[in-house]
């Protein structure tokens, strides 16, 4: 029989009511919606450029609504995934300050969702200038969630492969966020019209790991 410590490490796991299939279903998916919802909000709108038009400027559409409720509806299962995958890296172990970090872009697209833009005419207000704020954080902690979770995974056997594909993803992320954030603040001017080509790369990239990611979770569960 083994020791009663060793057995209760592994049956006292992380993640509250969240469980490893419910993250890995959220990782799975969630950015296969939002990015669904990207493409179709995208292509009804004709004045809308996918290289040089902000992915919130959907929400500023005639269905700007179904772009709110996907920020909203990915920021909580990002949420759901950061916890299952808690659960399964480390179990048993308690929330850190790298596990908030980790959850962060979840928080931050709800906030896109509250805080909407509002670049119409070079008039800006209150929530389009948090929005604003929100975005340039975000370029950020996306990068950050996956070298955060690279950190989680690293101690653990079983995922020190995923930790070096969640490392080489935060690296790449960084480097795009970067492109993104000089063309953003118009330190780069030349790049400014591939501004929405940036800014889905700087995505893309988190939302590859994600599903990726989520898939070992689900053959897990």
């Amino acid at each position: 029989m083994a020791p009663t410590h060793v057995r209760s490490a592994h049956a006292r796991p992380s993640g509250g009511v969240i469980s490893i299939r419910t993250g890995a279903l959220a990782g799975i998916v969630g950015p296969a919606v939002f990015w669904c919802v990207l493409l179709l909000l995208g292509r009804a709108q004709p004045a809308y450029s996918v290289a040089r038009s902000e992915i919130s400027l959907l929400a500023l559409g005639p269905y700007g609504w179904v772009q709110t409720a996907s920020f909203i509806g990915f920021g909580l299962l990002i949420l759901a995934f950061q916890a299952g995958l808690l659960r399964a890296v480390a179990p048993g172990s308690t929330w850190r300050p790298i596990n908030i970090l980790a959850i962060s872009p979840g928080l931050a697209l709800v906030a896109l969702a509250v805080f909407p833009t509002d670049r119409t005419g070079g008039i800006w207000t209150i929530h389009g200038e948090i929005h604003l704020g929100v975005v340039g954080a975000m370029a950020i902690l996306l990068p950050a969630s996956c070298l955060a979770a690279a950190q989680e995974m690293a101690p653990n056997s079983a995922w020190r492969g995923y930790a070096r594909f969640s490392t080489l993803i935060g690296l790449a992320t960084c480097v795009c966020a970067a492109a993104l954030l000089l063309a953003w603040i118009g330190w780069w001017p030349a790049s400014h019209p591939w501004l929405g080509l940036f800014e889905r790369v700087a995505f893309a990239l988190p939302s590859l790991w994600m599903e990726v990611v989520a898939i070992r979770l689900l053959r897990l569960s």
